[in-house]
């Protein structure tokens, strides 16, 4: 919803009732969401400063009343005990800015019905043009340290990728045999609503399909890719059977250590990076997966595997991660990978499309303790 005032130059002027612009509704369905765009409004205001950028419109900064002039924000004082919030109408779809007090924002916005947990939204709101920043790549991005924007149930405007309203079929860059994009002009903030015959993941592993609405989130530099690979077993390898052994991973581009609990908060929240080293928040994992022989070419059942390990610990100081397959395996052929992944358990994602592999993969053989293998067994713990 966007939202403006008619500016005045006096005091006394600023202390009245501002009109916004009014959105379409019909009979009195707007009143509850003029008051959940009123919330969302006054939160969105809370991350301003008097050194915040804007483009158009007006705000409300640190209680005054903010007029968006040549790029910033130009504040006019109010009144003694007043202060500057975003209000309801009340005969009308949309909101106002002005001056005024605090009884009388909690008044008008309860009588809306609005909490700050509503759950109703019909249309998604503006944000102050001060909210967003600018970033490498020219687009914008709302702070992530306002807990309003958090706890809103509206798409900040400076959030809308307009890219995403592009299937890839008009483009210069098309390949030949590429398909047509989903597209949206809303982030796909309700896509799971089109597949009703899926639940929401909802932090679960649900295993007949689910559909997350969680953002991807925070993408790291090309410099800052993870990458994996195993220092023992090393590959072609022949481990004892039935023999613990200790399986070495070398690791980087990762800041290890960080897992969430997989039975409630799986794929929950968006990938995050690492404010100081720009690397993802995560962990690797490793699965090893019996073969019926080194040469098989069939694809393997991602259902089964002989071991599976979360490595949720730091690597160590030479960059190295640890894990013991106590009792070792049975005779055969294995294949051993890692699956490196953030902290809500989703693989890495990173900026590129063409990149080297992020995860590690090898082949080893497990033969009766004593047998001699075609080359050199790998260190068993006894």
């Amino acid at each position: 919803m966007k939202f403006s005032v008619l500016a005045a130059l006096s005091l006394s002027a600023l202390a009245s009732a501002r009109p916004g612009l009014k959105r379409r509704a019909s009979g009195s369905s707007f009143v509850l969401q003029n008051g959940i765009d009123a919330i969302n409004q006054n939160n969105e205001f809370k991350t301003l400063t008097s050194s915040s950028s804007c483009t158009s419109g007006d705000a409300c900064v640190n209680s005054q009343f903010a007029q968006c002039v040549s790029g910033s924000y130009v504040l006019t004082p109010c009144g003694s005990s007043l202060i500057c919030a975003a209000l309801p109408l009340v005969n009308s779809a949309g909101t106002s800015i002005t001056c005024t007090t605090q009884a009388d924002v909690d008044a008008r916005i309860a009588a809306t019905g609005a909490t700050a947990n509503s759950t109703t939204t019909t249309s998604t709101s503006a944000a102050p043009s001060g909210t967003a920043t600018t970033n490498s790549t020219g687009s914008t991005n709302s702070s992530t340290s306002d807990s309003g924007a958090q706890s809103s149930l509206t798409l900040l405007s400076s959030l809308v990728a307009s890219n995403f309203a592009q299937n890839g079929q008009n483009t210069n860059t098309s390949e030949a045999g590429e398909v047509a994009s989903l597209t949206s002009t809303n982030n796909f903030i309700n896509f799971c609503a089109t597949l009703p015959n899926l639940p929401n993941t909802n932090g679960q592993q649900v295993k007949n399909g689910s559909c997350n609405p969680a953002p991807m989130g925070a993408i790291p530099s090309t410099s800052n890719m993870p990458s994996a690979k195993f220092v023992s077993p090393a590959n072609m390898d022949v481990v004892p059977a039935n023999t613990t052994f200790q399986v070495t991973l070398a690791i980087k581009g990762i800041e290890t250590g960080f897992f969430v609990n997989a039975d409630t908060n799986y794929f929950a929240a968006p990938q995050q990076v690492d404010s100081t080293s720009g690397q993802i928040k995560g962990h690797s994992h490793i699965v090893i997966e019996a073969l019926s022989s080194l040469s098989q070419t069939t694809p393997t059942d991602p259902t089964k595997f002989a071991f599976f390990l979360g490595l949720n610990s730091k690597a160590d100081g030479k960059g190295q991660l640890y894990a013991n397959v106590t009792g070792g395996l049975p005779e055969g052929a294995y294949k051993m990978s890692t699956i490196n992944t953030a902290m809500n358990h989703q693989p890495v994602l990173v900026p590129v499309a063409q990149h080297g592999s992020l995860d590690d993969a090898i082949y080893f053989t497990v033969v009766a303790a004593g047998t001699n293998g075609t080359t050199t067994t790998t260190t068993s713990i006894n």
